[in-house]
């Protein structure tokens, strides 16, 4: 397959994706926008902690396997037997593993989160609902995985939407009988209940369509089990310390430094500039499986073509959309959030810039994953995240919501310059 045929393929996917992404988003931003009007700033901030605690909980306690499997999934795409066991040794390793996770995350805030929040809520509860719902969710990143390793991205089109819609009724029929903080985090958490349902059923379609036989069995993956181990491992460790860049990370410490109604204003920002990361994320879905089938055919040039080409297509398009939301950002504010959270419309703007470097940048990992050079991560990681901690408490507790924003733009920054550094130095190699 030439590269004309891949861009033609990535084209074609970025299509059908992008177009569930959109209407997913319409369906979570109209979401968002339902709670923060109908909980105010500091209900809405509080809703935000919980959903954080629980999010980066998972990132520091719940293996990340996702990657793992969608790698060697990759590798094995001719091989039906050895598909069909890795998939179902990868969602036993995953659910045991956030099984784990969340419950140490319930156990704590059991004991300990309503301690740490001044706010007159048990926060707890929230965290203890949500973390049930949370179960399911590494198991969707690597059912996806498959889809995409098997080109299904109508499938995933389809759960994004549903999942999304029935989410956006749920929380529309519970505002309106209900005045529950608690029943209201639960009606977010049912998109990841129903999208795993959805992913189960496409899988089996999947398996059909490919005559792959389902196998319980472990004997012909035992010998890759060591290496799938050291990969998750090494990605968990590195997104461990990339905990800096975990989009929850600045609602939990504005909550924890300066309150919910600062969490509940930041919280609002970023709701809106994730409007430019939706652009970004259909092509993140698709590329990483196609990174992963050029390297593995030696097919350095066409590798690097497709980068640059596919940055600076996202990138145009980053800006065209974040350069409308920057002149509007007051009005957009107003007319979805209310006027309450106008307070946010200068932090709103400094993560646009952040969004559009984070954008350019949208490469960096999955291609580091795909050349199988977890040192290059590591050190990227450790790097943005010692820069974002040491600027983050300072600023939030002087600027705070802006303060974060500011953040977020020296994060991007570092993350993007390191990623082009390691690249140029990866590709200089290669043609010596």
């Amino acid at each position: 397959m030439t590269i004309n045929d891949i861009y033609k393929r990535i084209i074609s996917n970025f299509k059908i994706l992008g177009l569930g992404k959109v209407f997913a988003g319409l369906c979570s931003a109209l979401t968002i926008f339902i709670l923060a009007r109908h909980s105010g700033v500091e209900g809405f901030g509080i809703l935000a902690i919980a959903i954080s605690i629980v999010e980066v909980g998972n990132v520091i306690l719940s293996l990340r396997v996702w990657e793992s499997s969608t790698k060697f999934l990759g590798s094995f795409i001719n091989e039906s037997e050895k598909v069909s066991q890795l998939l179902i040794w990868s969602l036993k390793l995953a659910l045991k593993s956030s099984l784990a996770s969340n419950l140490l995350i319930c156990i704590f805030s059991y004991y300990f989160i309503n301690d740490l929040f001044e706010i007159d809520f048990s926060i707890s509860a929230l965290v203890l609902t949500y973390s049930f719902f949370y179960l399911f969710n590494t198991s969707n990143e690597i059912m996806d995985g498959f889809l995409r390793t098997y080109n299904k991205y109508l499938y995933i089109l389809i759960n994004n939407i549903t999942s999304n819609l029935i989410r956006l009724i749920f929380i529309f029929i519970i505002i309106k009988t209900y005045d529950d903080l608690v029943i209201l985090i639960a009606g977010m958490g049912t998109s990841i209940i129903v999208g795993f349902l959805f992913r189960i059923f496409f899988i089996k379609r999947t398996f059909n369509e490919k005559n792959i036989s389902l196998s319980f069995g472990t004997e012909k993956i035992n010998d890759y089990k060591k290496e799938f181990l050291g990969f998750a491992v090494s990605t968990h460790s590195a997104n461990m310390i990339n905990l800096a860049n975990e989009k929850n990370l600045g609602v939990l410490l504005i909550g924890y430094l300066v309150g919910p109604f600062y969490a509940g204003l930041f919280k609002a920002a970023r709701s809106i500039v994730k409007i430019i990361r939706r652009i970004m994320d259909p092509l993140l879905d698709i590329i990483y499986p196609e990174f992963i089938s050029l390297v593995n055919k030696g097919r350095t040039k066409d590798l690097k073509k497709l980068i640059f080409n596919s940055t600076k297509i996202l990138s145009i398009i980053s800006i065209i959309v974040g350069s409308l939301i920057f002149i509007l950002s007051e009005e957009i504010i107003i007319i979805f959030f209310g006027s309450e959270y106008i307070n946010s419309a200068f932090a709103l703007n400094l993560l646009i810039i952040a969004a559009l470097i984070n954008n350019a940048s949208y490469w960096i990992t999955p291609w580091i994953l795909a050349i199988n050079k977890p040192k290059y991560l590591l050190f990227i990681t450790i790097s943005v995240s010692f820069a974002y901690i040491l600027t983050l408490y300072p600023l939030i507790i002087n600027l705070e919501h802006i303060g974060a924003a500011y953040s977020g733009i020296l994060r991007a920054s570092i993350t993007l310059l390191l990623g082009l550094y390691f690249f140029n130095k990866f590709m200089n190699k290669k043609t010596t």
